[in-house]
Order: C-alpha cells, then structure tokens, then sequence
C-alpha cells in the first residue's frame, strides 16, 4: 500500500527540466553583466542567431546587431540601472507545454535617465531561452518601456 502511495504521489510532481537551475544562473549572470554597462560582455553571452523581442512599443523581433543596439540605447540614455528579481521561473516550448529549461523572470528596473536626472522604477518580464553552448537564442522584455522613457524625459521648455 505505501509503495502504490508513493508512485502515485510521485506521478503528480513535475519534472524540472535538468538544465533549468544552470540556466537560472545564467540569466543571473546575463542581467548582472547588463547592469554593469559591460556592453562586450553582453553580447558574448548573445548567440550570434539570437532573436530578441523589444519592449517598445510597436518594437520589432531583432536580431544580434539590432539587440545590441538597443542595450547600447539602454546604456546610453540611463545610469546606475539595477535588476532586482521578484522570481525566476521555468519557462515552457510554446509548442508542446513541456518545460524546456528556458528561464522567466519578473522584476524591478531602477536608474537615472541621463539627459533629466530622473529616476525610474519600473516592473518588467523577461525571457531567456538558451542553447547547449549556455548563450541566449530567444529572449525578450515585456513593460512599458515607452511609458519610461516619456516619464524621464527632460521637462520641455515652452
């Protein structure tokens, strides 16, 4: 009786994905690297094939040239930007539902906007999904970063 028990207790739990904990530090790794403006450092963890989603609005799916100028834009227009995590959580194929070590995050942005001197806060989710190499393939960033930029803008002078 105990055993039937335990099987059946044990159908009921969900698998982790076994490169799902690696890849949570690799997402840790990638939002510390952004966070400390290391632009090069940022892209080495970028597959070259990497498909990345803006969060602005209307933004395209791009691609590693066209994602890197976007972190670049981000570290040109804000300063002292820092990631605090509310989660990091187990991401899905979109396809089949199956966990597939992919990472998701939510969590607090705050800066300076450089040209206002404003400050920012500012919820966002994220997505990472990485190759067997350890680098992003498919990420993207999920708030209203239009809505930012507009609220740190410099004040305009009539």
């Amino acid at each position: 009786m105990i055993a039937f028990i335990s099987i059946l207790m044990s159908c009921g739990q969900t698998q982790q994905n076994p490169s799902y904990e690696g890849n949570v530090e690799l997402a840790k790794n990638w939002f510390a690297t952004f966070t400390s403006e290391d632009y090069e450092g940022v892209s080495a963890l970028m597959a070259d094939t990497v498909e990345w989603q803006s969060c602005f609005y209307g933004g395209p799916l791009m691609d590693k040239a066209q994602a890197m100028d976007y972190m670049k834009g981000w570290h040109d227009a804000m300063e002292n930007i820092t990631y605090t995590p509310e989660n990091y959580l187990p991401g899905v194929n979109p396809e089949t539902g199956q966990l597939d070590g992919s990472v998701r995050t939510y969590g607090v942005w705050t800066g300076t906007n450089t040209a206002s001197g404003k400050d920012f806060e500012i919820l966002m989710y994220h997505y990472l999904v990485f190759n067997d190499e350890g680098k992003i393939t498919h990420s993207g960033d999920f708030g209203d970063a239009t809505g930012l930029m507009m609220a740190v803008a410099p004040d305009s002078t009539e």
